[in-house]
């Protein structure tokens, strides 16, 4: 999640009255038009979503999206990636494996899917411009790995994947199955940042980043279909909000833990990190760098102990119990007596407040009762 939230001025605007843009089909129900009335059946599994008659919502055909498999000359270096992208440009960032790479949102406004290998780990990176929400997954399912494409079908106005292999329809936000063969299956959800090429390239001066010009578009032209969405009234497709804490459109960072969910905004943390958390019983710590404009998650254990941090005066992690010295951005001791070790880090995903509340119903708001 980055700084972003501050600068809603990127993508939007394809949502027109009566949702017309490109002939939107406007439907309810299943692909055969059963209304998926074999909704999923409850499960003791707390983050199974259960799939009620009509929730799903055709919204276009199914390969009038098209994602992007990308191959290696898709990619130029930064200084390439200088001559088509400017410094404010958004970005999904990513480091698998010590590379990094990023797939820059106007390009992912027209595709929503890149299929791609990084660190020659399988990775699907996905962006729902309607709720704004940027998730990266490892494609790896069921001892296969899967391809994925737009569906057509929004849950909750939500990008709704579908697998080439299974047929499978995947909700992007709960990164979980919905129906087809893999139904009650999940897709493991890779840490990324939602940021600016500026704040990326500079963090990461070895970046890889996805070319316009290599994908056959001219970047100087290149438009957003999105472009004014985000600073209108509008609210997904559903028009309207269903949880009024917040409002439909703040941008808060998602956690979720063990079937609990909780929702941060990104001001709170940037003021008052390191922010120490207990989330579905497991002790995280969230923190805000300054240099991405990103919130970073990590759980905060060593050797099944919770430990508590202080901010340092270089914008690092210290720990009470031991002093040791953590790295924000990547979780690693550089000194002290846990020097050489490295927390987990949580995916923290960056949506809108009425997609968020829709899918996680009983999301509880850091801070709030």
């Amino acid at each position: 999640m980055s700084g972003t939230w501050r600068r809603l001025g990127l993508p939007a605007a394809l949502l027109v009255a009566g949702a017309a843009f490109c002939g939107w089909n406007l439907q309810f129900g299943g692909p055969s038009g059963d209304a998926y009335s074999d909704a999923l059946e409850p499960s003791a599994t707390p983050r199974l979503y259960r799939l009620e008659p009509g929730r799903l919502l055709l919204a276009t055909t199914e390969d009038s999206i098209p994602s992007i498999e990308a191959r290696p000359s898709n990619f130029v270096t930064r200084s390439d990636g200088d001559q088509e992208w400017q410094d404010a440009e958004s970005v999904i960032g990513l480091v698998l494996g010590g590379q990094a790479k990023a797939y820059p949102i106007r390009l992912l406004s027209l595709h929503e899917i890149v299929n791609d290998r990084v660190a020659d780990v399988p990775v699907a990176v996905t962006w729902c411009p309607l709720c704004y929400s940027a998730i990266v997954f490892d494609r790896h399912v069921a001892g296969q790995v899967l391809t994925f494409d737009v569906s057509g079908y929004l849950l909750e106005s939500n990008l709704v994947m579908i697998d080439r292999q299974t047929r499978t329809l995947w909700s992007q936000v709960l990164g979980q199955s919905l129906r087809g063969p893999l139904r009650r299956s999940w897709l493991e959800i890779l840490p990324s940042q939602l940021v600016t090429w500026g704040d990326w390239k500079a963090a990461h001066p070895d970046t890889l980043v996805l070319s316009a010009t290599r994908l056959g578009y001219d970047p100087d032209v290149l438009a957003d279909p999105y472009a004014g969405y985000y600073t209108s009234g509008a609210v997904g497709l559903a028009g309207e909000l269903d949880d009024d804490r917040l409002p439909a459109k703040a941008l808060i960072v998602g956690l979720t833990q063990a079937g609990q969910a909780l929702a941060l905004l990104p001001e709170q943390v940037r003021q008052a990190w390191p922010l120490h958390l207990l989330l579905g019983g497991r002790p995280l710590v969230a923190g805000y760098d300054q240099s991405l404009e990103a919130v970073i998650v990590y759980v905060r254990e060593v050797n099944g102990d919770a430990l508590h941090f202080d901010r340092g005066a270089a914008g690092e992690l210290v720990d009470r119990q031991s002093g040791s010295v953590w790295r924000l951005a990547d979780g690693r001791a550089v000194a002290g007596p846990l020097a050489g070790r490295q927390l987990t880090r949580v995916p923290a995903t960056s949506v809108f407040w009425f997609a968020w509340s829709a899918l996680y119903p009983h999301t509880t708001i850091y801070g709030q009762q």
